[in-house]
């Protein structure tokens, strides 16, 4: 294979892990706003609450946002501050750029490794409503920094090797 198709399959695959988050985002918008709305409904219209409905609204906007990351990844969204280094030399933009790329795949490799430790020890451990297993809930941080590092790992392998800094 030649690296221009090998260009294409990395793109196609970030362009695929982009669209997986955004959908899979957008449909746990829909659940945490719809269980909002049903509990505000119960409690203020129907004068009974369902006890139920906070945790879901809780953790579906744990996982919205951890599944979510991928995507705002591929679009750019993360926040960042980059007043400073358009300012360096050349030489300097490229050591800050590798040395960003750098933090972000050991926080991103911590926060898996601690997160998967997390959810091994809380298989037996019961939610207060739901009575799902608190694992559930707590697989939204690794399986979210997975897809997040998968997704700037492909950008990385997509990027032009110009050395460039891409802010």
């Amino acid at each position: 294979m030649d690296g221009s198709s090998d260009l294409g399959k990395v793109q196609r695959m970030a362009v695929a892990m982009e669209r997986l988050s955004a959908v899979v985002a957008g449909f746990l918008l829909l659940v945490n706003v719809g269980d909002i709305v049903l509990g505000i409904f119960f409690r203020y219209v129907m004068k009974s609450s369902i006890i139920w409905t906070e945790e879901v609204a809780r953790y579906s906007l744990v996982w919205l946002v951890m599944l979510g990351a991928a995507g705002a990844q591929a679009k750019g969204d993360h926040m960042s501050i980059d007043f400073l280094a358009p300012r360096f030399p050349r030489w300097l933009q490229k050591v800050s750029y590798i040395a960003r790329m750098g933090i972000q795949a050991v926080v991103l490799i911590l926060l898996i490794w601690l997160g998967s430790k997390n959810v091994a020890g809380t298989w037996t451990m019961k939610t207060m409503a739901l009575g799902i297993p608190k694992a559930i809930p707590l697989m939204a941080v690794p399986i979210g920094m997975s897809m997040l590092l998968m997704q700037l790992l492909l950008q990385e392998l997509h990027r032009p090797s110009d050395g460039g800094n891409r802010s």
